[in-house]
């Protein structure tokens, strides 16, 4: 009789603690959705004693990023403050095409109000390239993102094809991306700092360029402040200026290198929308401007 009441009662505990965990799960799942307004989404979670937990079926899903899905997302408690470490493989979609990718880094900060400190978090995308990632999340993005992304070796006909550029040109990407998102200030900008090697164009022109400015992503303004485009022969070309929806302002200065080498950086839509072109070409000029304001009607 006593064996059989203290089976019966160590099959009740065993009952509600696995519902318990069960009604835990489903909650902090749903917690997760909430919190972040769905931009990730988790599967199922799965607590490994002392202070591991395993995600399975992760989506992050932000408008304007790529979808990634992590097939396993491994956290831990790290070893200092209050960081929580990660890892895991997965998948992301390019253009409807999946690629793996693996990530690797840690966050802090307080998760109940969103405010996310993303500490330096490496992601390897197939046939992309490696990035390094680290800023900070308000509302877990959606009232702030101030995002640094450190590029190295980063493919362009890669990255043409993940936004849909119609760049006519190739190369591999190293340098700096920073996204700074308020939306109490309403901003939204893009600054970048990047070096191109083995740039080539269509016609297998090949060059080294810098580029260095800003973009104005509510207003599809692009302003750049430094530019240097140089060729294998030593000729070089410094530009800046701007380009927006409309209007566009570019100030060159060639030496022993025809204007025309950029031109065919610039792809060909755009040529024709602002009617870019040049007559001739000039092995040598300063001060060589080129502009369209569209002016408002009265």
């Amino acid at each position: 009789m006593k064996r059989h009441k203290l089976l019966t009662i160590l099959t009740l505990v065993l009952g509600i603690t696995i519902a318990s965990l069960f009604f835990t799960e489903r909650y902090l799942v749903k917690k997760v959705s909430s919190l972040t307004n769905n931009c990730i989404t988790i599967g199922s979670i799965r607590f490994i004693p002392p202070f591991s937990i395993k995600l399975k079926r992760v989506y992050i899903s932000y408008e304007k990023f790529p979808e990634i899905f992590l097939m396993v997302l491994s956290i831990r408690k790290a070893f200092t403050g209050d960081a929580l470490a990660f890892s895991g493989p997965g998948s992301i979609k390019i253009q409807d095409t999946q690629k793996d990718v693996k990530i690797k880094g840690s966050i802090s900060g307080n998760y109940k109000e969103g405010k996310v400190d993303i500490q330096k978090t490496n992601i390897t995308i197939q046939d992309l390239g490696n990035f390094q990632l680290k800023g900070d999340l308000e509302q877990w993005g959606k009232e702030g993102i101030n995002l640094i992304i450190d590029l190295d070796g980063t493919e362009i006909d890669e990255v043409k094809k993940m936004f849909g550029l119609n760049l006519p040109f190739s190369g591999k990407a190293s340098g700096t991306l920073s996204f700074d998102y308020s939306k109490k200030e309403e901003k939204n900008l893009m600054k970048f700092d990047i070096t191109v090697k083995e740039l080539s164009t269509e016609e297998g022109s090949k060059f080294t360029a810098f580029v260095k400015g800003v973009h104005n992503i509510k207003e599809g303004k692009t302003d750049i402040t430094d530019g240097k485009l140089l060729n294998r022969e030593g000729g070089q070309i410094l530009f800046n200026g701007y380009i927006d929806r409309e209007n566009f302002n570019l100030n060159f200065e060639t030496k022993n290198m025809p204007l025309e080498d950029l031109m065919k950086l610039i792809p060909e839509d755009i040529r024709i929308k602002y009617n870019i072109s040049t007559d001739g070409g000039s092995v040598s000029m300063r001060n060589f401007n080129i502009a369209r304001v569209k002016k408002n009607s009265t």
